[in-house]
């Protein structure tokens, strides 16, 4: 998904045949190209049960979209997350692997394993790209938020739960996500976005995860 001037010069690299990858299908998008917006625009298009989101640099294990799948259909999950390693030059971490944790999970509003309201309280951080998303259920609560910015991945978790999505982190590592890369949306965004934008943001998502439609809500603007 892209502008045209993008979506033509991939058409380039995909027909020297570089990747080996059987099918391509391009979405043109010359309205508001921010991640958000883009994903959105890409999901709209999508024919297929399931997506999932693949960031520049990262990548997926050759075994998950299968048992990503397989864990959809056993527990009737609208989103299945990796457990994800973060890779910051020849530094690994891991995320999404909380839900895991019992020392985490010890209370009866959470689950080993599922991602919900209560989790949501306590922590935000979860890294969704890479996940495998059921489409239907993407577009039925309203897809991503452009207003949300860098909170627009915890806020559609939020509304995801509140809409009775499950989301379940599987335990199973499928995942590779480069950190601090310059020039990526998180690097730039966290550049772009003071403090108190960012905890407005995260204030601000607790409160519109009741509203399916982006609201447009602005910092500075109350």
């Amino acid at each position: 998904v892209g502008q045209s001037s993008v979506i033509e010069k991939s058409k380039e690299l995909v027909n020297k045949n570089l990747f080996g990858v059987k099918k391509f299908d391009f979405v043109v998008n010359d309205g508001a190209t921010d991640f958000c917006s883009q994903v959105n625009k890409a999901v709209f298009s999508c024919t297929t049960p399931y997506f999932s989101i693949l960031e520049y640099d990262d990548t997926y294990y050759p075994y998950w979209n299968k048992v990503a799948q397989e864990y959809a259909k056993v527990e009737s999950a609208s989103l299945v997350l990796p457990i994800v390693e973060l890779k910051k030059g020849d530094k690994t971490t891991f995320g999404n692997e909380i839900v895991w944790s019992p020392s985490f999970t010890q209370d009866e509003k959470k689950t080993l394993g599922i991602v919900n309201e209560s989790a949501l309280e306590l922590f935000m951080d979860f890294n969704v790209t890479g996940a495998l998303i059921r489409t239907e259920d993407f577009i039925s609560v309203g897809g991503l938020k452009p207003s949300m910015k860098i909170a627009a991945w915890y806020e559609f978790l939020l509304r995801a739960c509140y809409n009775s999505l499950k989301v379940y982190v599987a335990p199973k590592i499928g995942y590779v996500h480069e950190v601090g890369r310059e020039g990526s949306y998180m690097e730039t965004a966290t550049k772009e976005i003071s403090q108190e934008e960012g905890a407005w943001l995260i204030k601000t998502a607790q409160q519109e995860y009741f509203f399916k439609e982006d609201r447009n809500k602005k910092f500075g603007e109350d």
